[in-house]
């Protein structure tokens, strides 16, 4: 057996948090695939220290593998986590990993070829955050609140690592041990990092909402035209207006729809139509318009009971949204007003 290293202890952090994280996301239901991911990122530091130590690396080496199951994984969990429950099929995604165990002692070829691997589905889930994203805009006035951009950064900057360190595995033979030794340190610190950033912020998510799929901006060859859609648009926004809809707290394109009769593509096409802009960010130029009328009068309400009481859920979705409308922030602007400029 080979002695501990640095290495290796981050590995046993690695799996600590891991396993921890992974019993706390397990208790939010929407969130058990990323509790699964989670808790195979602690079985994989169990192998890595395993095999590394000497171990179980001449029973068989499967460490090599797990670059290339990740990729999938995430996918699959970010999936589960934002738009439906696993089916049969999406497990087919984890099919191309099995052959390649029986591979795993060219470790370079599996290494490069899992690189590839997991950048392409680091593709295919920003792909799906940001749809994710389009929809939520286009069905809630909330949505900045589970936009997870945060999720979105951490996977693009996670993938051009792994590109990065697969310069490293290919250069073994090259530098000398130490090096080699501090490079794979920092590798396992930047996993232990993003898998704590990940069990912390959806630890403190809020329950992920799921888009509704039939509403659709798109025109359908029945659908009605511009002109319709104007003076359906006219009615709605006569309407949202008067009765201030816009006020309500976490407003819907449903809840729209209940009030007004219209179909929810209806809805949804008008204001697209005529505005140009999604229905989340229709709802909230009203909002940041309540709220400078507010100002403008030199109110005595605290900024939290204004956007509290424009229908914003969050500070920071209020800060935002008023921040890309006005083009200052909220205090600078209260503050503008107050002093007459």
């Amino acid at each position: 057996m080979e002695p501990l290293n640095l290495v290796n202890l981050i590995q046993a952090a690695t799996v600590g948090v891991s396993s921890l994280g992974g019993v706390l996301l397990w208790q939010k239901s929407h969130l058990r695939g990323i509790a699964l991911l989670v808790w195979f990122t602690a079985f994989a530091s169990a192998v890595n220290i395993l095999e590394e130590t000497g171990i179980t690396r001449d029973i068989y080496l499967i460490s090599p593998v797990f670059i290339m199951f990740f990729g999938p994984a995430v996918y699959l969990a970010v999936k589960h986590a934002t738009h439906s429950n696993f089916k049969a099929s999406d497990w087919l995604h984890l099919l191309p990993v099995l052959p390649i165990l029986f591979f795993t002692a060219e470790v370079a070829a599996v290494i490069a070829v899992g690189t590839v691997w997991r950048v392409i589905y680091a593709y295919f889930t920003a792909r799906l955050l940001i749809h994710y994203k389009q929809k939520l805009d286009e069905q809630r006035s909330d949505a900045d609140d589970f936009s997870l951009n945060w999720l979105l950064w951490l996977i693009v900057v996670t993938a051009l690592f792994n590109f990065v360190d697969l310069v490293r595995l290919n250069s073994q033979i090259l530098i000398s041990h130490e090096l080699n030794i501090f490079g794979q340190g920092i590798n396992n610190g930047v996993w232990l990092l993003a898998t704590s950033i990940i069990i912390v912020k959806f630890v403190d998510q809020n329950m992920l909402p799921r888009p509704v799929k039939n509403v659709s901006v798109q025109v359908k060859q029945h659908s009605p035209g511009n002109e319709d859609y104007q003076s359906i648009f006219n009615e709605l926004d006569r309407r949202i207006q008067k009765e201030k809809w816009f006020l309500q707290l976490r407003l819907t394109l449903a809840d729209i729809s209940e009030l007004t009769g219209l179909q929810t593509r209806e809805i949804s096409r008008a204001i697209n139509t005529v505005t140009h802009k999604s229905f989340n960010e229709y709802i909230n130029d009203y909002r940041v318009q309540h709220v400078c009328q507010a100002l403008d009068k030199q109110t005595s309400m605290s900024l939290t009971q204004l956007y509290t009481d424009a229908g914003f859920s969050s500070k920071a979705s209020f800060n935002k949204v008023f921040k890309e409308n006005m083009g200052v922030t909220p205090s600078q602007y209260k503050s503008d007003k107050s002093t007459g400029s």
